[in-house]
């Protein structure tokens, strides 16, 4: 049962839409229905992306069609398809990289730098080998795609002429090089369904531009709907949410309204050192098991590992091994019943040097990770508290 802005949404008949869809608030069964309802009238042709390779496969299995003119991919396998017999594509691999003599840290900073379009001369070194061994890259493979889509006037009119509608999910996440790509997919006549929220744009260092959102509005001239009715999170998460995202200046005015009756928990607690933090854990995780909660229903978030290498230790020894332990980057797009977030520090969340309104949306993200059970934990023995926990609690 869709509720009323979810039914405007599948329903709309607007060429160009963008989604402008909160935490929680059912974006994936609004593209579902929209999808379905596009195959009941008679339209095949479609090409959806998501951002990641398991989000494409869920939603692949959600649409549960078997027309080959259906395509579900990320950006980069769409690339692949499409230039694979045309060029020889040999995608390089993190196991060659390490052989090789690049580090694991290497390898993350080239990464970072070439999503951005920088250079140094560490890419120009990996850019050299990549050249010696006639090997790609992802991002490469997106450059290689716009490059033919602009110079091959052939090659671009076939891939045109096979979607009469595209799908962009997590829009948020779109690199300057794959909107470019979006862009020369445009015909006279395709529509556009971009999905996302720019409260969760939280891979600027992977490349991901928030500017996207704005170009798109303003270059396609589209329609903007909203999804701001919260399934997942109790009121109290929501609250808290809500308190803290209003403090970024450069946002959409949005604010998640609450479905949820029941009333949640939240837990912020301070600790003189990691050890009283870590047995508090472990206290909290037997109670909750007890009360009949699953290991794999809890989620332990951090900003960065070194934050929970003591606590995986912890875990591990006690036979809590479904737990699930992640990066809030990692968990983005999961929900738990339980969220412990932990590191809430200055230095670690926020990070020193670095965009404040990103590391905001960061925590916010984490936050709304949660459906019942939420746990905030500051450790006094390393840095000062977040400045986010005031604006948390602040209404």
């Amino acid at each position: 049962m869709l509720n009323k802005n979810q039914l405007k949404a599948v329903m709309a008949n607007d060429r160009f839409i963008f989604l402008l869809a909160g935490a929680g608030t059912g974006k994936t069964t609004v593209i579902e229905n929209r999808v379905k309802r596009l195959i009941k009238e008679g339209h095949h042709k479609m090409l959806l992306i998501s951002f990641t390779k398991k989000s494409a496969e869920s939603l692949r299995r959600r649409i549960n069609t078997e027309l080959e003119t259906v395509i579900t991919s990320t950006f980069h396998g769409f690339c692949y398809q499409a230039l694979k017999d045309i060029y020889k594509l040999d995608i390089v691999t993190e196991d060659q990289l390490l052989i090789s003599g690049f580090t694991n840290h290497e390898i993350k900073e080239i990464d970072c730098f070439k999503r951005n379009n920088q250079t140094n001369y560490l890419v120009k070194k990996y850019n050299q080998y990549l050249r010696d061994n006639k090997l790609f890259d992802f991002t490469d493979l997106e450059v290689l795609m716009l490059k033919k889509m602009k110079s091959d006037k052939l090659f671009s009119k076939r891939i045109k002429d096979s979607f009469d509608y595209i799908f962009i999910d997590e829009f948020q996440d779109t690199s300057d090089i794959q909107y470019e790509l979006i862009k020369t997919l445009k015909t006279s006549t395709n529509a556009f369904f971009c999905v996302g929220d720019p409260d969760q744009s939280i891979y600027a260092f992977r490349g991901a531009s928030r500017r996207v959102i704005d170009l798109y509005l303003k270059e396609f001239k589209a329609a903007l709907y909203l999804l701001d009715l919260n399934y997942r999170s109790s009121q109290e998460i929501i609250r808290l949410a809500n308190n803290l995202i209003k403090h970024n200046d450069n946002r959409y005015g949005k604010k998640l309204v609450c479905f949820i009756k029941e009333k949640g928990h939240i837990d912020l607690k301070y600790f003189k050192n990691t050890e009283i933090k870590n047995q508090y854990i472990l206290n909290e995780i037997r109670l909750l098991l007890n009360r009949g909660i699953k290991q794999e229903d809890i989620a332990i978030l951090y900003r960065n590992h070194f934050v929970a290498n003591k606590l995986k230790d912890c875990l591990f020894e006690t036979y809590f091994e479904r737990i699930q332990l992640m990066t809030i980057h990692q968990a983005k797009g999961l929900e738990f019943k339980v969220v412990f977030m932990i590191g809430m520090n200055e230095e670690i969340l926020p990070m020193s040097q670095i965009d404040i309104e990103e590391e905001r949306r960061l925590m916010y993200v984490g936050l709304t990770r949660s459906q019942r059970y939420l746990y905030i934990m500051v450790n006094l023995e390393t840095h000062q508290p977040s400045r986010f926990i005031l604006e948390l609690f602040r209404s």
